[in-house]
Order: structure tokens, then sequence, then C-alpha cells
């Protein structure tokens, strides 16, 4: 007898198929009413994933270990909280989670979108790649598999997952990489009808992707930092680089794609960024759930190698055909008229991201090339990667301050001298200051990042300035409000240039000790002293529990914390739960290593600058999400008068302030 779950999940294929069949006769034939069906028939689909999802929730909830899937992912004292974010926590499961995503985003898309050649043609794009992610689940992934024997229990979620943190990131990155799609949809379908409006419509949705890409990545990277142990949050892991690799080529579309609107530039360059964003989270996916590369974030083997293989060679195919048989559509104008000017900053932007992009793809891949032709897998170390992407973080962020300094069409050369002038002065002061004992990455991180932020502070108080006098009828509230473009593209690298200060600190300045303590002894470690009470050993369930007592001493104030060593008896796994005291400006990281008769060992680790990166990530998703806000709800707060202008597009916006340089 077939599964229901099972049999929900092939009516969604068939029912997403015929959809399908219907969006391309309607789209053909130009007939709304094929068009109106297939929305019909989608909104089914839907329904029947939904149904087939809510089934494995079930399942997992109510502890049925006949599923092969919930038998290897949960087990019966498992809280409630972790058996729901145990429906991603597999290749089976996640995959249906993600194709439940991407089919509200399509019905999303239908719903915000006019209803036009254009959005028809996406959505027959898009019905494609739900289509191949439901047949990929009937044929290969079947999260509904029955065992053929009743087990007493589950084997348990992996002990690394049990965190609050395991709730969103797997959830926020797949709805990143599901609404990844929609760009290369618009791209591919204005390919494809030689219909540049594809650009002013995919904007929003790009911005949208690079939203929940940004709270995946950070999420995930704190996720590392809290539960890893080893007091770091990046450790340029395969599965780590297969997030961050469409997070860069994202950003870099952010950028040129605003060319394209304003100059009718780079349009081939926003096909291939739009399509290489997609073949990255394809990558990402067959990385970690196919185990072709080992990976403390996979998921083991699967059998997604073959038919991920065949799409993402099959999209690359497909572009490259449009490309060549469109060539005339997208010959991009020369929209460089001279060196100094804000086109040429957008042009090297790319440049930069892109070659971060090359540099991580190749870290990552390099180990199944050695296997290819040497027959074994070589490893690829953070060195490489932090001595090769440094250069060009740096240069990114000192070019983030000349970007918005520097004008269109043609700059001025006085305001370029000026820049590097100051530039040279914040660099040979950071050259000074290694002879007074600091590093030269972290002096040299802290004059580029200067540099960044005054000059995004300068362009904030200028533009105030003339919006003011544009806008003198409108309150300052309102005004940023009617330029909330350009507000949160200056939020947004703020928020970056704390990161990357955060970042160097923590890699740069971090000081780790470890330690050997007796009951009752103490230690002193810069300003902090440390005294182990003795630890106690208790038996939870399936997992043995030893918990250390510290007393933590500082300005004469005693804190108790207590970092732990979880035995998983079912998984054969120990794990290490670490005790963080956050201050400002630093984090004071505890680890128990170990438990030697009466002596326990420790390691302490100060990270400087940790919180920067947390609250630069705050302030760059605040600034994404302030850019996202619906023109409709913005002319709620805004003058009749000025309701008509804002009805502007975007595009046309910048076209005007191209024209004025």
């Amino acid at each position: 007898m077939i599964e229901a779950g099972y049999l929900t999940i092939i009516i969604s294929f068939f029912t997403s198929f015929y959809s399908t069949i219907l969006a391309v006769n309607g789209f053909l034939r130009r007939d709304p009413k094929y068009l109106k069906n297939s929305e019909e028939m989608l909104y089914f689909t839907v329904f029947m994933i939904t149904i087939s999802l809510s089934i494995l929730l079930y399942y997992f909830i109510t502890d049925n270990f006949t599923i092969e899937y919930v038998y290897l992912n949960s087990a019966s004292d498992l809280p409630v909280l972790y058996k729901i974010s145990a429906l991603w926590a597999g290749s089976e499961g996640s995959l249906l989670f993600w194709a439940w995503i991407l089919s509200i985003f399509t019905l999303l898309f239908i719903y915000t979108e006019k209803k036009d050649l254009l959005t028809a043609h996406a959505v027959i794009v898009l019905l494609t790649f739900q289509n191949f992610f439901l047949l990929v689940l009937m044929y290969f992934l079947n999260p509904f598999k029955p065992l053929d024997f009743i087990p007493a229990h589950g084997m348990g979620l992996n002990p690394l997952l049990e965190t609050h943190e395991m709730i969103f990131h797997p959830t926020t990155l797949f709805a990143g990489y599901a609404s990844t799609l929609i760009p290369f949809s618009l791209a591919i379908s204005g390919l494809n009808l030689t219909d540049e409006s594809w650009v002013f419509r995919a904007r929003r949705w790009i911005l949208f992707s690079w939203m929940w890409l940004t709270a995946g990545i950070s999420i995930g990277a704190y996720w590392a930092y809290k539960t890893l142990g080893w007091g770091g949050f990046w450790a340029w892991d395969p599965v780590e680089n297969a997030s961050l690799l469409p997070w860069l080529t994202l950003t870099a579309l952010v950028h040129s794609i605003m060319i394209q609107e304003a100059r009718r530039g780079m349009k081939k360059w926003n096909i291939l960024l739009s399509l290489a964003t997609v073949e990255f989270v394809l990558l990402g996916t067959l990385i970690t759930r196919s185990g072709i590369i080992a990976s403390i974030h996979a998921f083991g083997r699967s059998g997604l190698g073959i038919p991920f293989t065949i799409l993402m060679v099959s999209l690359l195919a497909v572009t490259v055909y449009l490309i060549k048989i469109r060539s005339a559509f997208i010959k991009s104008h020369d929209v460089i008229e001279h060196t100094i000017s804000k086109e040429t900053t957008f042009l090297l932007n790319n440049l930069l991201f892109t070659a971060f992009a090359l540099t991580v793809f190749w870290g990552t891949i390099f180990p199944l090339i050695s296997e290819a032709l040497l027959g074994y897998k070589a490893t690829i170390g953070a060195k490489y990667y932090e001595q090769t992407t440094s250069p060009i973080a740096y240069a990114i962020i000192a070019l983030t301050g000349f970007c918005v300094a520097i004008g269109w069409r043609r700059g001025d050369k006085k305001t370029v001298k000026r820049l590097l002038v100051i530039l040279s002065l914040l660099v040979g002061a950071a050259i000074l200051a290694v002879f007074a004992g600091i590093s030269l990455p972290g002096s040299a991180a802290l004059a580029v990042s200067l540099f960044a932020v005054l000059l995004q502070l300068r362009q904030y108080v200028v533009d105030t300035g003339t919006f003011n006098k544009e806008y003198s009828s409108l309150s300052f509230i309102k005004i940023i409000l009617r330029r909330r473009r350009r507000y949160s593209g200056y939020t947004i690298h703020l928020g970056v240039i704390m990161v990357f200060i955060g970042i160097v600190g923590n890699w740069m300045y971090a000081e780790e000790h470890e330690v050997v303590m007796k009951v009752d002894e103490q230690i002193k470690i810069g300003d902090y002293s440390f005294v182990y009470r003795g630890y106690s050993e208790d038996r939870v369930s399936s997992k043995i529990v030893i918990e250390s007592e510290i007393d933590v001493i500082n300005d004469g104030k005693i804190q108790k914390v207590f970092p732990k060593i979880e035995r998983y008896m079912l998984q054969n796994n120990e794990i290490v739960r670490v005790v963080i005291i956050y201050e400002p400006l630093r984090d004071i990281y505890i680890t128990l290593v170990s438990i030697e008769g009466d002596s326990a060992v420790l390691k302490i680790k100060s990270n400087p600058l940790t919180s920067l990166i947390w609250n630069g990530s705050l302030i760059m998703l605040g600034g994404v999400i302030f850019g996202l806000i619906p023109r409709r709800v913005i002319v709620k707060f805004l003058d009749a008068k000025v309701e008509k202008v804002d009805r502007e597009t975007d595009g046309e916006s910048y076209k005007k302030e191209v024209e004025k340089g």
C-alpha cells in the first residue's frame, strides 16, 4: 500500500506538471484563460505540498519511527521544538521544505507582478524548477520511505543541530536559495523575449534573495561560533563556502544591475551573474546533500549527484544558447565615458566580487579535481582563503568609500585627489602604527574602514542637504522614506564595514589559553580570574552530561558559568557546550576540553570585536528590509503631490541622476 505522504508528493508533481503545460499553452497562444487555469492548478499544488510537509511533521511529532527518515533524525525524548527542526535535518526533508518554499514564492511572484508575457514566461521557468525538485523527491529522495521493521526508538537528531539557531539557519538559507530562482527566471525570460524591463522588475527580488541569504549566513556563522567549540565563526568549510558563493555573485548583481537600469550597460554580464548565482545555489545543494566533499555540515551521501549535475549543465547550455541567438539584443552601450566615474567604481566592484567568488570556488572544488586527476582528495586549509581573499576584501571596503563620493559619467578630479590624499594619510598612519606594536592587517583594516565610513557619512549629509532643498515641504523622515533606496544602500554599507572590522579583529587579535586547573585553583588571564569548583556527571536520557563549575571574577564581581561535555550514546558522539561572556567589544569564550581526575582542562579565549559581526549583520538586514518597503506603504506617509512623483521607477530616477552627472 502506498504511503499517504508519498502519494501527496506524486499528486503534487502531476498537478505542477499540468500547471506548467497550461502556462506554456497560455504563453504560446497569448490566452489569459490558460494562464489563469495554470495559476489555479498551482494553488492546488501548493496545497498538496503543504499536506505532504504537514504529514512528515506529524510523523516527527508522534514518533513514527516506521518511516526511515524519521527514524534516522529523531528520538522519543527529543524536545518538540527540535522534532520540528529535525524536519530539515536531512536531505529528504530539506528538499521537500525547499520545494514548498519555492511553490509559495512562485505564488507570491504571480500575485505581485504585472500579468504580462514576461511574468508568464518567468512562471514557466519557476514551475520547471519546481517540477525538477518534486521529481527528485519521487525517485531519489523519498522522505516517506518505510522501514521493513518496527524500531523501538529513533537514532536521534545530530547533537550539533540541537540548538535554536538550527531552527532558523536552514529555513532562511532555503528561502534565499529558492528566491534566487526568481531573478534568474526573469533574466532568462527577458533574454528570450528581448524584453529589457526584466531589469527593473528583478531588482526587488534580487534584494529579497540577498536578504534571506544574508540572514542565513549570519545565523549559520553564529551557530558555528556558539556550538562548534573552537571559538571561531567561519572555518572555510566547503558547505560554508557553498552558501557564500551565491551571496557574492548576488551582491555583484545588485550593483551591476543599476548600470543597466541607468545606462543600458552590462546586459550580458547581468545575465551571466544571475546564472552564476543559481549555479552556485545548486552546487551548494549538491555539496551539502550528496556527500561528494567532506564537511561537518554535510548530510551524508545521497543520489542527488546525477540529477543536479544534469540540471546545472542544462541551465548553462540553455543560457549560452539564448545569449548567442539574442546577441544583438544584449549588446551593451559603452557606459564608461571617463575613467573617474561612478560607473568605473561599479565595474571594479563587480570584478572584485567575481574574483572573490572564483577564489572561493576554486578552493572548494579543488579536492574533487585532485581526486579526478591524482586519485586522492587534496585538502585546502583556511590559510589559502585568508591569504587570497584578504586583499580583495580590503579593496572592496576602500572602494565602498570611493563609490559613494564619485559622481556619474565624469567625476571631479579634485574630489578624487582629495580622496586619495585622505586614504594615503590613513594608510601611512596604519604603517606607522606597526612600529607601535599594532599588526599591519589590523591597522590597515582600521584605516580603510575609517576611510569608507567617513565618506559614507559625508555623502549622507550632502544628500540630506540636497534632498531638503528638493523636497522642502517634506519632513526629514518623509525625505528618508522617499529616498529609501539610497539610504538603504548607505545603511547596508555601514553594516558591511562593521562586519569587516569584526572579522579582522577576531582573526588577528584573538588570544587563546589552554589551562589545567585543580579544584579551587585560581588563575588570572588578563583582567579576568577563573576558579575551578569541580564537576558533576549525570545521565540525561540517552546522553551523559559532564558539567564543570567555574567562577569568573572581574572587577570584584563573581559570575558562575557551567561549560559542559555531552556524550551521546546512540550516535557515539561527543560535543562541547561552551560558555560565552559577552562584552561590548570582547567575548570571553570558555570551553571544557576534558576532565582528568580532579583536574579540568579548559580552553579560554578572548575574542575582540566579535560583537561587531553580529551587530553589523543586523544593520545590513535592517538596511535591506528598509529598502524593500513597498511603494504603496510609503505613499501613505507622503503628500498627494509627492505620491505622483514617487510613481517613477527606480530606473527613471537613476537616469535623471546620471544625466545630471
